[in-house]
């Protein structure tokens, strides 16, 4: 068998394995989203967990996922080519500096913000901000071996991680939230995240042996943070917006973004990775261009069908307990207005893949000329919104459908720089 066939063979094999823990991902995910409409619907006590939480998940996208495999993945995925061996004390030992500074900040963003809405029985909102800080540490924590687990090409072991973390959250969440409430389900969370970090990446961090790895804050060039994970920030930036008068429209916002993010994350996220991966390795202008080409047709065929039926679906998965048919109603309406901008995410997340495999000194120079650009739409959006009474719903659809664009256009020129870089 020749190498292209073996490379070919196992790429085919890995997006399997990610594809398949994907959509066991989002099973779990699903059942979880329906156990917190069960017990909560449109509940405004859970409204202003959702906006509290808003905050350590906007933090988590310059420190998780696609953001940090653009940062460290491509030098792990270097180092793996010519070595079969490393030896990561010395990630280790940043990963929990960063990770304690990381649980700080998050307090030093919450805690005012609590007071700022003042919800009833806050001290439950202080706890909640304690424990969502801890979850939103060991999170990055994982993440960082996580995304070196598959710099090492052991896809299935990272499926394997990951499905074991959002499967025990799940299934732990119905008890505790019986339990405990609100408090209950960032409990399940915890318990998810710190499973995996004991089985998957303690025995990781206990090899000793080969070229000693370094990791500093100096890999994690904060432009391309933000360019790599630009979707999630996104769905976060409007999340926030929502429900920024302290409504329970916030609550509706985010079961809808549940059904459009699920198909971003279960296919055009991995299929990203695979390219990422192969392209930080060797340069493949056809995958390139295969990757955004499947991007944009499947992603339109998925938004054409969600949108005809989004009543039926929401109905079907959500509409039970303290769900109701209203809750349905304004959940699909939000669906139905805000689906079409995931065309452009689609795009832009494919296109923005090669660029992160230019070498680091010419992606901290350049990066910072796309990021500012759409860190400035951002804020010049919730100044307009300040200043300005269109209610948040459609501050919401502003926000998600404004930034979504300026990330295709954004993506287009960052694809542009990779090819006469190349060239």
């Amino acid at each position: 068998m020749s190498i292209k066939s073996i490379l070919l063979l196992k790429t085919t094999s890995d997006f399997i394995y990610m594809f398949s823990s994907n959509l066991l991902k989002k099973a779990f995910g699903f059942l979880r989203e329906v156990i917190l409409a069960f017990f909560f619907g449109s509940d405004i006590m859970y409204a202003n967990y959702l906006l509290l939480k808003t905050i350590t998940d906007f933090f988590s996208q310059f420190t998780l996922g696609n953001a940090l495999q653009a940062n460290i993945m491509p030098k792990f995925t270097k180092l793996y080519a010519s070595h079969s061996t490393l030896d990561i004390s010395n990630v280790y030992d940043f990963s929990k500096y960063f990770s304690f500074k990381l649980f700080l900040f998050s307090q030093f963003i919450q805690l005012p913000l609590i007071f700022y809405i003042q919800p009833d029985r806050i001290v439950i909102y202080i706890v909640l901000s304690f424990f969502l800080g801890i979850v939103m540490s060991v999170n990055f924590f994982n993440s960082i071996f996580l995304t070196i687990i598959q710099a090492k090409g052991n896809f299935k072991r990272h499926s394997v991680a990951t499905s074991l973390n959002i499967s025990l959250s799940t299934l732990l969440l119905y008890p505790l939230t019986l339990l405990f409430g609100l408090v209950g389900v960032v409990i399940s969370r915890l318990s998810g995240a710190i499973t995996l970090a004991l089985v998957y990446i303690k025995p990781l961090i206990a090899d000793k042996g080969g070229v000693k790895a370094n990791l500093s804050t100096k890999d994690l060039n904060f432009s391309i943070l933000i360019l790599g994970n630009f979707a999630n920030i996104i769905m976060f930036s409007g999340r926030f917006v929502s429900g920024a008068d302290g409504s329970n429209n916030i609550a509706f916002y985010t079961y809808a973004i549940i059904f459009l993010n699920i198909f971003l994350t279960a296919v055009i996220m991995n299929v990203n990775t695979l390219v990422l991966k192969i392209i930080s390795v060797r340069r493949d202008y056809k995958i390139i261009l295969l990757s955004t080409l499947l991007s944009a047709i499947i992603g339109g065929f998925f938004i054409f069908f969600i949108s005809l039926f989004s009543f039926e679906i929401v109905s079907f998965v959500f509409e039970r307990g303290a769900f109701s048919t209203s809750d349905t109603l304004l959940t699909s309406s939000y669906i139905n207005d805000m689906c079409w901008s995931f065309i452009f995410m689609f795009i832009a997340s494919a296109l923005f893949q090669p660029y992160f495999t230019l070498p680091q000194s010419y992606l901290n120079k350049e990066s910072k000329y796309l990021a500012r650009p759409f860190i400035f739409s951002v804020f010049l959006l919730l100044i307009y919104f300040y200043l300005n009474s269109h209610g948040v719903r459609f501050n919401s659809l502003v926000m998600i459908y404004t930034l979504s664009f300026i990330s295709f256009v954004l993506s287009v020129i960052a694809f542009v720089k990779y090819y006469r870089y190349e060239i």
